[in-house]
């Protein structure tokens, strides 16, 4: 990092210093008038039951944030043969597009925004490149998962980087008291198979936790090959799947100690590898593409609570990141002739975080700093790559009100986020010097939301907030083949706003009784993108990422869940929305953006008995297209899944089947993913508590 930048933390750290004392000196105003009454939180509702996992100093407080906000747990998909993406994908709001089968390029997309506009972050740590294309949800494994908190549209201050479409955060699982082991192993249809296990131990203050996984498929599922040819189906046949297959193992480490009940030191290692074949438009056995995908996060964090007389929390973390892509395709199967590249990315980051709790507010701030590279290499010595690098300098100040006896949350937040951009020096291929460019900016997000406690069943709440996404290296300066950069790019400027209402029953508990429990939350959200960033072709085919008028998002999510008998879970989530292109040119003027659904449906039942789980659920998308002009739709997507499993005494039992219907859909045109499909796994787990 740069001097100039490492001098802007510093000087954010002072601001620290002088937040801490402020805030000190009004907790010492208020400590006579405070009359210690207890906070009146609002009942935090998730997928299945209340999470019962400790929260740590940094989480995001969800009983007191206004931010819409899904959660899911690890035991609703526990066992199964699943990927981040397919668990995922079922929220509210949520849109995920896949290339393929397991393991296959995955794509998340929250309220109608693109995948660029959505941050993934894994423990709070950032996983979104600067050099571009979004977060591949397939390289997240999912037996490292305790549980995926999805914000959509506003995000909380929490995490250092703030976004246009909404926040992913992945937990992975934390150390409990005792001694666990888990062990688990599944086959599928296309010889998908998948090992995992699991060791856990914490006898005092020191624990330590392992998880590791191997997953492998074939994907070599039957489809309906158009041969690119939409209008003539003379040439189409059923084919298998070729060069689609898959390998990835993981293994994550974590070691803690606690030096006391306010000090804690936590260190983390993972690492994750990939390698999997890459499918050619025609389908052709003859193609050999891969792509070897290769990521290692190391992060060290010290929580060091009820700091001084004011009580203050804190939390300092410090990570480094380490991937490695390497594309082969010397035959010129996927690209435009041969190519065979190394594309290989470091990211080192300090994030400080600090919180002030009393009875009437929660106030926070975040301080953070990285530099990050991304670097090329040509192995067929045809192209001259040049690296690209980038530092950044964030702070969020954060303050949660309340008031009218605690029933309204008003909070107020805002973001400083500093970059500086460089591309070095180099040669082109034709033998001609190349200067180096750099850029620097530097932008204020500021957002206020509010949730009310109107009646003890109905609770309101509402976000209003500016958002920035700032050009990728891959929009800036180009990458490879036919596409070149643009440094004049602008970042985009989003406002996003929403509005909505919940509504939750709980009549009583007991076997006689109907209904258990129910919920109903249903929110209005908008979201205005100025400058959007577009991709633009000219006449000889070569790309370019071009600024557009932007783009106006809008839409209704509706969920509805209910405990029946004691027996039985109901699950009903729809979405519609309306993300419709602003730019001037006529033929794109309020098309819908490519890539993003119109309305989405999905239903689930879930029956229990004993230790018996049976589920049904139905998935559908509808109104999508591939293209800017809305000239090539998609076909509408309808799924069926269905599954059962067994709990005895410590063994689960579990079968699947997905796609039961045998439906056809690509969510990418002309890269079909799989029909029908069935798994089985069986797991066995040890507990002993100390």
């Amino acid at each position: 990092m740069k001097k100039n930048s490492l001098g802007r933390l510093v000087a954010a750290g002072l601001l620290l210093s002088a937040f801490c004392l402020y805030y000190g000196r009004v907790a010492l105003c208020l400590a006579s008038e405070n009359q210690g009454e207890p906070v009146m939180m609002d009942t935090v509702v998730v997928t299945a039951s209340k999470i019962t996992r400790k929260p740590q100093t940094g989480d995001v407080d969800l009983e007191t944030s206004p931010i819409s906000v899904s959660i899911i747990r690890r035991e609703d998909f526990e066992a199964k043969t699943e990927s981040v993406a397919e668990v995922v994908e079922k929220e509210v709001g949520v849109q995920v597009r896949q290339s393929g089968g397991l393991g296959s390029f995955s794509s998340v997309s929250l309220r109608g925004s693109s995948s660029e506009q959505v941050m993934v972050f894994m423990d709070g740590i950032l996983l979104n490149d600067a050099s571009g294309g979004g977060v591949d949800l397939s390289t997240i494994a999912l037996s490292d998962v305790e549980a995926i908190e999805v914000f959509r549209g506003a995000t909380p201050v929490n995490f250092g980087k703030q976004s246009i479409g909404g926040a992913v955060n992945i937990r992975t699982r934390r150390s409990q008291k005792g001694l666990a082991a888990k062990a688990s192993v599944g086959y599928g249809s296309f010889n998908t198979r998948k090992i995992a296990a699991f060791v856990n131990y914490k006898p005092d203050k020191r624990d330590c936790l392992i998880s590791a996984d191997y997953l492998s498929s074939d994907n070599d599922f039957e489809f309906l090959n158009g041969n690119g040819t939409q209008w003539n189906t003379a040439d189409d046949r059923w084919e298998l799947r070729n060069n689609a297959q898959v390998r990835q193992y993981n293994i994550l480490g974590k070691a803690g100690y606690d030096f006391s009940e306010t000090l804690r030191l936590d260190v983390l290692n993972q690492l994750f590898d990939k390698r999997q074949g890459l499918p050619s438009w025609n389908n052709s056995p003859l193609a050999r593409a891969t792509l070897e995908t290769t990521r290692n996060l190391s992060a060290l964090r010290l929580t060091a609570d009820d700091l001084t007389p004011l009580h203050l929390n804190s939390r300092t973390l410090v990570s480094y990141t380490w991937k490695q892509e390497e594309y082969d395709d010397r035959g010129g199967h996927i690209g435009l002739g041969d190519q065979h590249t190394t594309y290989t990315t470091r990211r080192l980051g300090v994030d400080i975080y600090g919180e002030w709790l009393t009875d009437s507010q929660a106030a926070i701030l975040t301080i953070g700093g990285s530099t990050e590279s991304y670097e090329t290499e040509d192995h067929l010595d045809r192209q001259n790559p040049r690296d690209s690098r980038r530092g950044t300098v964030s702070a969020g100040v954060q303050d949660s009100l309340f008031v009218l006896n605690q029933n309204l949350i008003v909070t107020p937040a805002v973001r400083y986020t500093w970059i500086r951009d460089e591309l070095k020096s180099g040669e082109s291929i034709w033998g001609t010097s190349l200067e180096s460019r750099t850029r620097s900016d530097d932008y204020l997000c500021p957002q206020i939301g509010a949730r009310y406690r109107a009646f003890p069943w109905l609770g309101l709440k509402s976000n209003l907030a500016r958002y920035v996404r700032e050009p990728s290296f891959f929009e800036l300066f180009g990458d490879r083949g036919f596409v070149i950069g643009n440094p004049d790019l602008e970042e985009e400027k989003g406002v996003n706003f929403d509005i909505g209402a919940e509504v939750m029953l709980a009549p009583g508990r007991g076997d006689q009784k109907v209904l258990q429990r129910a919920r109903a939350a249903a929110t209005y959200f908008r979201s205005d993108v100025d400058d959007l960033i577009a991709r633009a072709y000219d006449a000889r085919g070569i790309g370019k990422s071009v600024n557009v008028e932007g783009a106006l998002i809008q839409g209704v999510e509706f969920s509805l869940s209910a405990e029946l008998l004691s027996h039985f879970n109901v699950l009903l989530n729809y979405t519609w929305q309306e993300p419709k292109n602003e730019s001037r040119i006529k033929a794109f003027k309020g098309k819908m953006l490519p890539g993003r659904f119109e309305k989405a449906l999905l239903g689930r039942l879930e029956v229990r008995h004993s230790s018996l789980k049976v589920y049904l659920e139905y998935i559908q998308e509808k109104e999508m297209y591939y293209d800017t002009a809305n000239l090539l739709k998609a076909d509408d997507k309808e799924e069926i899944n269905a599954g059962i499993s067994w709990l005895w005494r410590s063994v689960t039992v579990s079968l699947e089947g997905r796609n039961l219907g045998d439906e056809m859909y690509e969510d990418f045109n002309g890269y079909p993913q799989p029909g029908r499909s069935f798994s089985a796994s069986i797991s066995y787990a040890f507990n002993r508590p100390f």
